[in-house]
């Protein structure tokens, strides 16, 4: 896994005789590297903060419509502020020589992180995909497309992934040198709109997330390398080229590398997605969905790829064994890590068994509530409108049920931990003799679990309704509605209110007519007859 902060940061090179010695008043320390937009230099201000600042190449500066692009993106990108975002801290785009300056992230960037380490375990790219993903939005939101978003513009800093290089990639989009061909962008990472030539969209952003979750998963790019004009036309003719990818990641690349841009997800689906929301309570329309698998491409289909465009084919082996951790350290460090926001804290698929089912329910804070006409009312494996058609059900099981104990698995991906989880003392289950079983939560105490930042709490209210079936002491769930229930789950000082989601799900009972109890896998509830 990645160790946040692992891996060195780039080597700082001496400045050069032509380098200046300060730029707008920053002491210059060194050469973080080049571009095709300018020099890096590693600069220093009078209080000892470190910062990366970027100097305009004089091709560049010469074009009156840059000055005036640059200057717009410039001020736009000093109001992004997000938790993923090497933040922008100054800039002079009016002066003979421009720059910016930007917070300085001590850490390697994704594709050496990669190239050193191999390709990442789920749970690393399901990190760092999702906070590209928020740094994402955050730049969306002022009004910039970032244009070139690559794995060498994501640093693995000591807090996370960080995207770099936002806001000045759509300025250089006005200049001359783009109107005689030259493109902005990395040709494995370009959306098919960008190569040719179209106005860039956030679209193009999410595109280019697509080919960076691929890589990051397998150390492979989604149409080779090689020469540009060759990767050019793959881009927007052919197919990409996605038999490694691993079978959790492949309905997020898929969608995110359609070549029509309206077809593609938008960040807060894919967020989601990385978040393990279940399908039928994301506050997105979902637009990535399981597809058919993907095989190796035949020899047709790789014509293209000679030896000068050969496609980097990164060994399928185990992972790094993960380094020890100094004991004295890790709870703190571990405190610091997963006490963050959602995308970084909470990629939380947790799983409590509620009443006849098991109830996937997605731990996602701070942000809080589904937005705004989303249709969360119900599951999408019955439609809550409807009467429940007419099931068998075991004649004993007829009446109310008070809960006297539950025991619970909960597996809670973002701390890498199984915790057990009791409670919901209280709850009364009614079962109904058409096959309708009806779970009042309004006198249930809250279900809680311990893990390593501290208890978890997940409070019901409301009434459930299910339709169920039984045969040979088996209850079967087949279809449900939450359009009376609210679900707040607390945890480390935050909460936030989520819809549930109920698939089909069987559990094992016994009923001697005073008792009754549920069990499965990790799960066991104990009831006593009301009436």
């Amino acid at each position: 896994m990645i160790v946040p902060g692992s891996g060195a940061a780039p080597q700082i090179h001496p400045l050069e005789s032509s380098d200046p010695q300060e730029l707008g008043g920053y002491q210059l320390l060194g050469r973080i590297g080049a571009g095709g937009m300018g020099v890096v230099y590693l600069a220093e201000t009078r209080t000892g903060r470190k910062l990366a600042l970027k100097a305009i190449l004089k091709e560049f500066v010469q074009d009156p419509e840059f000055r005036t692009r640059f200057r717009r993106e410039a001020a736009a990108a000093m109001k992004v502020r997000g938790r993923c975002l090497a933040t922008l801290i100054d800039a002079d785009p009016d002066g003979a020589q421009p720059w910016l300056a930007v917070e300085y992230v001590e850490g390697p960037s994704l594709t050496a992180v990669v190239r050193s380490q191999g390709p990442l375990p789920e749970p690393d790219v399901r990190r760092v995909l999702a906070g590209v993903a928020e740094a994402l939005r955050a730049v969306h939101q002022v009004g910039i497309v970032h244009r070139d978003l690559k794995p060498s513009n994501i640093l693995i800093g000591q807090d996370g992934p960080f995207v770099i290089d936002f806001g000045i990639a759509q300025a250089s989009d006005s200049t001359s040198l783009t109107r005689t061909g030259l493109k902005v962008g990395t040709p494995s990472f370009m959306a098919p709109e960008q190569i040719r030539g179209s106005v860039a969209t956030p679209a193009a952003d999410v595109w280019a997330l697509g080919a960076v979750a691929l890589y990051a998963a397998t150390g492979q790019r989604a149409f080779g390398e090689g020469d540009t004009t060759v990767v050019y036309y793959r881009v927007v003719h052919e197919e990409p080229d996605l038999s490694a990818c691993p079978a959790w990641l492949l309905p997020l690349v898929r969608a995110c590398l359609d070549k029509d841009p309206e077809a593609r997800p938008d960040l807060q689906e894919v967020l989601d997605f990385l978040n393990e929301v279940p399908a039928g309570v994301r506050t997105a329309i979902t637009k990535i969905t399981p597809g058919p698998a993907v095989g190796a491409l035949d020899d047709d289909q790789t014509a293209l790829r000679d030896d000068d465009a050969t496609v980097l084919k990164a060994e399928r082996t185990a992972s790094p064994a993960e380094p020890e951790a100094e004991p004295a350290a890790e709870p703190a460090q571990r405190r610091s890590a997963l006490s963050r926001p959602v995308t970084w804290l909470v990629a939380a698929a947790s799983v409590l068994v509620i009443g006849a089912v098991a109830t996937a329910v997605t731990l996602g804070m701070p942000s809080g509530s589904p937005q705004a006409g989303a249709d969360t009312s119900a599951s999408p494996s019955a439609d809550p409108s409807a009467e429940p058609s007419a099931a068998a059900i075991d004649e004993c099981l007829v009446g109310e049920w008070r809960l006297d104990s539950m025991t619970t698995q909960m597996r809670i991906n973002a701390l890498d931990e199984t915790v057990e989880a009791t409670g919901f003392d209280g709850r009364v289950t009614e079962f109904l003799a058409d096959g309708t079983q009806l779970v009042h939560y309004d006198d249930a105490q809250p279900a809680r679990a311990e893990t390593s930042i501290g208890e978890l709490t997940e409070t019901w209210t409301g009434t459930a309704r299910y339709i169920v079936s039984t045969d040979d002491g088996t209850l079967t769930t087949s279809g449900s509605d939450f359009r009376d229930v609210e679900v707040t789950i607390a945890l480390a000082g935050e909460s936030a209110d989520r819809q549930p989601n109920a698939p089909t799900q069987q559990l094992k009972y016994t009923c001697d007519g005073t008792t009754y109890t549920e069990q499965a896998d990790g799960f066991k509830a104990t009831y006593t007859k009301l009436r």
